[in-house]
């Protein structure tokens, strides 16, 4: 313990930073969403984002999605450690932004059923594509785009 200028005593810990933050900033107000007017442009803005799923996009209780199984050929960044573009036919597509990243494992104890994959949800020409390395296989695969 050591005391500060005004002569309170300190806590010098890992937590010592957190202990001093103020929660209630002079002006701030508390509540991110408190009225309806002051939502709006939050809604507004989480409503443009392609990988939002409304209830309205949804159809038999599931999100509005192609679901495909076709190989791609994806360009590897090996300094981000994750796809920078695909190949799916003639076209390539440049990726924006990663979404998303997941990982499947099933059914490692039977060696005909065993999945293993790794995918990655991402933003590409305006689009959001699901990219999966399938690790027993060895090769790249596309497996969705959400409308």
């Amino acid at each position: 313990m050591s005391l500060g200028e005004d002569g309170a005593r300190i806590s010098m810990g890992r937590n010592a930073a957190i202990k001093r933050y103020n929660a209630k900033p002079e002006g701030q107000p508390m509540e991110l969403l408190e009225t309806r007017r002051s939502r709006m442009p939050v809604v507004i803005e989480l409503l443009k984002s392609p990988w939002l799923s409304r209830a309205s996009d949804l159809l038999n209780g599931t999100v509005a999605s192609k679901k495909t199984e076709e190989a791609v050929t994806v360009v590897w960044d090996a300094e981000r450690r994750c796809p920078s573009a695909f190949r799916r036919g003639e076209k390539t597509y440049r990726i924006d932004a990663i979404v998303q990243v997941w990982a499947t494992e099933r059914a490692w104890w039977d060696p005909r059923a065993h999945v293993s994959r790794r995918f990655w949800r991402v933003l590409a020409r305006g689009g959001v594509y699901d990219l999966a390395y399938d690790r027993i296989e060895a090769e790249w695969r596309l497996v969705g785009i959400q409308d």
